[in-house]
């Protein structure tokens, strides 16, 4: 088994959107615990939904690999993928915890 990366991860943002990524950031982790719970219960239309939002506020932005794994969450909502969603939900849960946004 790998060591799991612990390394930050720098993004860098204009600062005009400073006030937009701390409000979208916060939503993105309540995004991991709703998501964990719909694929549970087979909620695919409801994780499709929320790829889809992620992927639209992300790109709003400039966040690109929020944007990629928003359309990967939605493609895999929509193909009702479980096992893949539940890759993509630990990938986005992964990512939350490294990221670090920098202003410009």
């Amino acid at each position: 088994m790998s060591e799991k990366d612990n390394s930050k991860i720098t993004v860098t943002v204009a600062s005009q959107h400073q006030d937009r990524v701390a409000k979208f950031l916060k939503s993105r982790n309540r995004d991991v615990s709703e998501m964990k719970q719909d694929v549970e219960r087979g909620d695919y239309p409801s994780i499709k939904m929320t790829g889809g939002m992620i992927k639209k506020a992300a790109d709003g932005i400039g966040l690109t690999t929020f944007k990629e794994m928003g359309e990967s969450l939605e493609t895999a909502g929509n193909l009702k993928d479980s096992g893949r969603i539940k890759i993509l939900i630990d990938e986005l849960a992964d990512y939350l915890s490294r990221v670090e946004i920098v202003y410009s």
